[in-house]
């Protein structure tokens, strides 16, 4: 049987959603064959049907599927969890850096940084955390406090159905990633059961201290 040529071009084209992430992976000085991961993220794009997704679906299966293949691919390193989980959070924090950096400087040119990253922050949230994925509810959002709390996970379903609750952590260290370049006058109390097959995930961000 003979391939499309539009469904191989469609495969091939789909790992390019994440050479901007795959360029910030540092493995300790390893050798890591990244073309084992395009390989394997084309495949599992075709599994999850990537290219009849919204926008909003094809943004989180991205993230899903770039922690999903870069952990097993480090896995047959002898790389273990915890550390893969560290090389992934910091080159999905490296390829947010530009934007990340933008904000940061903005919020800190105000008179109050903390203020006016809760009120960029919250219809940043409210997007990314959607509704239909995630059960948003925002408990709080003033110059104090910003709380919000999900009764569901998008990535909590799609690693349980992938067989790998292991690797829903990871997922959460991606989330963390706004509060850990705000370290300085953002503090943020992160209460997620997910990880725990729990049912809720609650962010609280306070001011941090002396701000």
């Amino acid at each position: 049987m003979s391939e499309n040529p539009e469904q191989t071009e469609t495969q091939t084209n789909a790992s390019e959603r994440i050479e901007p992430m795959l360029a910030h992976l540092k493995v300790g000085g390893q050798n890591i064959d990244l073309d084992r991961i395009r390989a394997h993220f084309n495949q599992m794009w075709e599994f999850e049907n990537g290219d009849n997704l919204s926008e909003e679906e094809q943004y989180l299966t991205t993230i899903g599927l770039f922690i999903y293949t870069c952990h097993n691919a480090l896995d047959d390193y002898s790389i273990n969890v915890m550390r893969a989980r560290q090389y992934i959070t910091d080159a999905l924090t490296a390829w947010l850096a530009p934007e990340t950096d933008k904000q940061v400087a903005e919020e800190k040119a105000s008179d109050n940084p903390f203020k006016t990253f809760v009120e960029k922050e919250q219809p940043r949230a409210e997007d990314y955390f959607s509704w239909r994925h995630f059960l948003l509810e925002v408990k709080k959002a003033s110059d104090k406090e910003f709380q919000f709390k999900m009764k569901s996970c998008w990535f909590h379903s799609l690693f349980i159905r992938l067989g790998r609750a292991d690797y829903i952590e990871t997922a959460c260290n991606f989330d963390r990633i706004p509060a850990e370049a705000r370290t300085d006058y953002v503090n943020l109390k992160l209460n997620n059961t997910f990880a725990k097959l729990g049912t809720f995930c609650q962010f609280r961000y306070t001011p941090s201290e002396g701000e």
